[in-house]
């Protein structure tokens, strides 16, 4: 998570004993003692049982990121998930327990070297190829069409890449 100026971000967390008699819970609004563990976020003060995330329930661990958002604990799942414009229900990939499933990774595309000079061949004619011309090229690759666009991408942006890097020098 990256830090955001529209949100109050925070990473980290301290454990250490209350030491301000009198200070009361961020979250259920009771006393707080000097012999009680407790967590702090900012200015924020939580017992150790409260410091949970708003969304799920699920209690924090030392060193787990999470976020305040509105003086809300959020773990890193449902913070990223609220700022994509997403909701904070709890069965939105916590499961019972509270963990979090992760999704499967993307397998890397790689190319043959075949597909690769027609895709090097057809950007020397056209960088920039139309829809046309990409579902012909994908064809003739046998790759997809969204793959054969984000190929003509990533090059367009190396070749970019490589005439600001020469006039530099």
């Amino acid at each position: 998570m990256e830090k955001n100026s529209r949100h109050d971000v925070s990473y980290s967390f301290s454990f250490s004993l209350a030491r301000n008699f009198g200070a009361k819970c961020s979250k259920c609004c009771r006393g707080i003692s000097s012999s009680d563990w407790v967590r702090r976020a900012r200015e924020l003060v939580f017992h150790l049982a409260c410091f949970a995330c708003d969304a799920c329930g699920r209690q924090l661990s030392t060193g787990e990121q999470f976020a305040l958002l509105d003086d809300r604990v959020l773990c890193k799942a449902h913070y990223l998930e609220t700022i994509e414009g997403g909701t904070t229900s709890s069965d939105d990939g916590c499961d019972p327990d509270g963990y979090h499933k992760s999704k499967a990774k993307r397998v890397r595309t790689t190319f043959t070297e075949e597909q690769l000079q027609v895709l090097q061949a057809n950007f020397q004619i056209d960088s920039n190829p139309d829809g046309q011309d990409l579902e012909r090229i994908a064809s003739v690759t046998g790759l997809s069409k969204r793959v054969t666009q984000v190929w003509f991408q990533n090059s367009r942006a190396r070749q970019k890449k490589h005439i600001h890097a020469g006039k530099g020098k």
